[in-house]
């Protein structure tokens, strides 16, 4: 039953489903445009906002809106709301954690194998007709030979990790702030160094945070293994972009392949743009239509707290 006294503001449009689920639960504004003023414009009377990957819920956002009860976020990581903000004003953050692991593991592991192989490259040299000099200057090592270091063994690095060893028979170390507690595959926990010395490939799969941020800078690169290869598609703003280039121009790195960049969408002097042996993807971990309804029930926890119910899954907020 409608309940127009409710407001519920979509930031960046669901799904038509979860459309039609908000507009039976109250009055739905969307926005055009979500940026800064565009949220603030809305949130006088708002009782639940919904967002996704480019909405930056800031505290401002959240002291604009006096009824506001929950802020839903259709997706993995929480870098785009003040968490704090919201818990000091009492607004639930609800979003879908588990939404793209499965999807964003195969994006993970379809980079190490184009970057390994060098597909792109390979592709367009075909292209320009160096077909038998490129085959004659295609070699690389088997997964199987080699050691995968994983930065953050969360849901994400877990997916990755597992198929990883039991798949492709790699040896898989990591390091995470936070015990994983028992894996269900063989891997080792080994410190920051000793992963960025050991690994053969390092894959991230972290959230932004201010331990995160700029994690893989200029000193953590030097102690790669010579030949390594840096996989991220976690957030953008964990690899230093100037530092990678300029590691990969002076060929200390094998290459690196990036789902996330810490400006999207990128400048066209970017300073990775470029640096050799290195593959890009625009964000797209998340673009499967599995993982996109997963990210669209979010609707059912905003839609919980707005009928004063529990909801499934909601932000741990540190204050």
């Amino acid at each position: 039953m409608t309940t127009p006294q409710l407001h519920i503001v979509v930031a960046e449009r669901l799904s038509r489903e979860a459309m039609e689920k908000l507009r039976a639960a109250g009055r739905v504004t969307v926005l055009d445009s979500c940026d800064e003023d565009s949220l603030l414009k809305a949130m006088a009377d708002c009782d639940a906002l919904l967002v996704r990957t480019f909405s930056q819920v800031t505290r401002e956002v959240i002291e604009h809106a006096p009824n506001l009860k929950v802020i839903g976020r259709g997706g993995v990581g929480l870098d785009n709301i003040d968490t704090l903000a919201a818990s000091e004003h009492g607004v639930s953050v609800v979003y879908t954690p588990a939404a793209a692991t499965g999807a964003v593991a195969e994006l993970t592991i379809g980079l190490m194998l184009s970057l390994l192989r060098d597909i792109p490259a390979n592709d367009a040299a075909i292209r320009r007709g160096e077909y038998t000099q490129a085959r004659a200057n295609a070699m690389a090592n088997e997964l199987s030979e080699m050691t995968l270091g994983i930065i953050g063994m969360g849901r994400i690095g877990q997916a990755v990790g597992r198929r990883c060893q039991v798949g492709f028979g790699m040896s898989v170390i990591y390091h995470d702030i936070v015990d994983p507690l028992a894996l269900d595959f063989p891997a080792k926990f080994v410190d920051k160094e000793s992963l960025y010395d050991q690994a053969d490939i390092v894959s991230l799969h972290v959230p932004l945070t201010d331990l995160t941020r700029w994690l893989i800078d200029k000193e953590a690169l030097s102690q790669f293994k010579p030949g390594a290869l840096l996989i991220n598609t976690s957030r953008g703003r964990v690899v230093d972009s100037l530092a990678l280039a300029n590691r990969l121009r002076n060929g200390a790195l094998g290459g690196a392949a990036l789902d996330v960049l810490d400006e999207e969408p990128p400048a066209n002097d970017h300073p990775l743009f470029g640096a050799p042996r290195i593959i890009f993807t625009p964000h797209i971990g998340a673009k499967t239509p599995m993982s996109q309804a997963r990210m669209n029930a979010v609707v059912d926890d905003v839609i919980r707290v707005l009928r004063g119910s529990p909801p499934v899954t909601s932000a741990h907020i540190h204050q």
